[in-house]
């Protein structure tokens, strides 16, 4: 609930504030993400909360990954915000939120026994249950070309929750900008 007064908030904000890179419609973006916000691989949505380029974003995705062990489904969504003194190289900052299901039928030799795998370390972050939420922060570079078409982007994005920390965790993004002039 504070996350969508936030949002709510910031777009009353974000409307008052001039972009020297206006457009149309607010610049809408399209990616995959590596790693990032998503934890593994993420198909994730964004759109600015004004009709710009630069400013103020909202964006929600939809990720994970299966193995014979293990199964992970990620929903991050979060704001951001875009800095540009060009209209094609950006500094991006966010934070969000991470739903997180982690599911894994590895009894570590146990054969034929239930146990309870839970609290599990992945990497050093301490997961307490088969479902949990994560913060995660983003701080990174993104190339998206002025007039819309192929984006790129890297990121450092820290994740936290009540069991630990994550300072350093990356994510590699590839997708699409939709420019709206």
């Amino acid at each position: 609930m504070l996350l969508i007064g936030s949002i709510y908030h910031s777009s009353l904000v974000a409307q008052t504030v001039i972009s020297k890179y206006p457009e149309a419609k607010p610049r809408q973006n399209l990616y995959v993400e590596l790693g990032g916000n998503g934890l593994a691989f993420t198909a994730v949505y964004e759109s600015r909360l004004k009709k710009a380029t630069d400013g103020i974003g909202v964006k929600f995705g939809l990720g994970g990954y299966t193995s014979d062990f293990e199964k992970v489904i990620t929903v991050p969504i979060g704001m951001n915000w875009l800095l540009t003194k060009d209209n094609k190289d950006f500094f991006e900052m966010g934070v969000g939120a991470t739903f997180l299901h982690f599911d894994t039928n590895d009894r570590w030799g146990w054969s034929g026994g239930t146990i309870d795998p839970y609290p599990l370390n992945i990497a050093g972050l301490n997961v307490s249950a088969k479902n949990s939420v994560i913060a995660n922060f983003t701080m990174g570079y993104r190339r998206q070309p002025k007039d819309g078409g192929i984006m790129w982007g890297v990121s450092v994005n820290p994740h936290l929750n009540n069991n630990g920390f994550w300072p350093v965790w990356f994510g590699f993004k590839f997708g699409y900008s939709f420019s709206r002039k």
